[in-house]
């Protein structure tokens, strides 16, 4: 009885910490959207030099890419979490999270969605890094 009353607090630990997860991911794409947005809006609406503009645009390359790296490690203990907790359902007789999973409909990852956004944003971060670098050592380039 012990061992099962373990097991039950265990899974329900596990759960919750589940959906401590979904809030963090939550949390790490508005961080990172309102990061990108401030950064983007300081770089065209303030600075004056292309120099502070390619230093701001490699800062905003750098914090970006390790807000992706933390977001995509998060999404890996998600997923570690989410089997274990499906591992403790087959042990218990539980089926929130088997069972859940394949009624929902089938399709793309959502995280595929969110990695899109992430990307998006670095890509554009390196874009500009050269952009304006190359405006700073004065190579002819078109002006937006």
């Amino acid at each position: 009885m012990l061992k099962e009353t373990n097991r039950v607090s265990e899974y329900e630990m596990t759960v919750a910490y589940i959906h401590h997860m979904y809030d963090t991911r939550h949390h790490i794409f508005q961080f990172v959207v309102a990061v990108n947005t401030g950064l983007l809006a300081v770089v065209f609406q303030f600075l004056q030099t292309n120099l502070t503009k390619v230093v701001l645009s490699l800062i905003g390359a750098i914090i970006t890419l390790a807000l992706t790296l933390m977001a995509r490690r998060s999404l890996q203990y998600l997923k570690e979490v989410e089997n274990y907790a499906a591992q403790l359902e087959k042990i218990m007789g539980f089926g929130l999270i088997g069972e859940t999973s394949s009624k929902m409909p089938k399709g793309r990852d959502s995280s595929m969605y969110l990695f899109f956004v992430y990307w998006t944003f670095v890509i554009t971060w390196i874009f500009l890094s050269f952009y304006y670098m190359l405006l700073t050592v004065g190579f002819p380039v078109p002006n937006p």
